[in-house]
């Protein structure tokens, strides 16, 4: 009993550093590749940077991303960028030998989808109202691309860290900077809440009252669940702070997600719904968070693949 325990133990929460086959990384670079294209293949609403913020602060200016002219072409450019970064490192998991430069071409090529990304980001949250919406996309981007740039640097894959080639470096850096959004977020909240964020969870209803509206004035969207669900935050403090807190030491934690395919998957999943919660209660959209964590935390194929295999030996 004792040895199955421990088994158990260890294969729950033995370290394993996350090695993909060239075909998970292929998936995983789709699915950064798609969430960068839904995000930026339209032009944006917002024509001016009244609220200056982060690089419009500095000067840069993003308003040609609403440009209807300037997206004619940027707009297709960006489609071959990212086509070209999801399929070129194929051709250097086939080359090994020249695989450095396949990574060098790919970190080029990723110049500018990210920073199509990062002014895209920007401009939104130059309006005066901030939001992160995009941020993860360009966190995931930024990971890839330090990942493969330091892959160059190096140039031999026997020196980059825990086995990994340039593909498994980009996929678990990016990881690691989707994981410290998350905790950095919970730390800010109890650094603004002054340590008061479990207490102050009931009054979260003012919150969904606020987003729901704002949700009818934008979308049109009616905010049927505002009033009844706000009240029932105010009238039942504890039960709030059951139902809101969990998400705290979630995000705060999230970094543990980085432990082995496990921990990822556990919380790939509990993060995934976590989202999804707050999409139904208060009509946020975390859609790009939540692709991202299918895409790079559940890696869904993998399990479905091991499973299969199973299957297919235990016959």
């Amino acid at each position: 009993m004792i040895q199955k325990i421990t088994r158990i133990w260890r294969y729950c929460f033995a370290f394993e550093p996350i090695q993909h086959a060239w075909w998970e990384t292929f998936l995983i670079r789709a699915g950064i590749a798609y969430a960068v294209w839904h995000s930026c293949k339209d032009p944006r609403s917002e024509t001016a940077q009244p609220v200056p913020h982060g690089l419009t602060a500095w000067g840069v200016d993003f308003t040609w991303l609403s440009n209807n002219q300037t997206m004619t072409w940027l707009v297709p450019t960006l489609a071959i960028c990212l086509w070209v970064y999801v399929l070129l490192p194929i051709i250097g998991e086939a080359l090994k030998k020249a695989a450095w430069v396949i990574d060098l071409a790919t970190a080029v090529i990723l110049l500018f989808p990210l920073w199509i990304s990062l002014g895209n980001g920007t401009l939104i949250n130059s309006q005066g109202a901030m939001n992160h919406t995009t941020q993860i996309v360009t966190t995931a981007l930024l990971g890839q691309w330090l990942a493969l740039a330091w892959s160059c640097y190096r140039r031999d894959p026997a020196k980059l860290p825990r086995g990994y080639n340039s593909q498994q470096l980009a996929a678990d850096w990016t990881r690691q900077l989707m994981m410290a959004t998350y905790v950095v977020s919970a730390t800010t909240k109890l650094i603004q809440s002054h340590g008061n964020w479990l207490a102050d969870t009931p009054y979260f209803g003012l919150q969904i009252a606020k987003s729901t509206g704002q949700a009818f004035y934008e979308w049109l969207s009616p905010p049927d669940n505002a009033a009844w669900l706000s009240q029932f935050f105010i009238d039942h403090p504890h039960l709030a702070q059951v139902m809101l807190g969990v998400g705290l030491p979630l995000e705060l934690f999230a970094f543990l997600a980085l432990y082995n395919r496990r921990s990822a998957l556990f919380f790939g999943i509990t993060l995934f719904i976590f989202h999804s919660t707050i999409t139904e209660v208060m009509n946020l959209n975390f859609f790009y968070h939540k692709l991202l964590l299918i895409t790079l935390l559940v890696n869904p194929s993998w399990w479905l693949v091991m499973a299969a295999r199973k299957l297919v030996s235990a016959k």
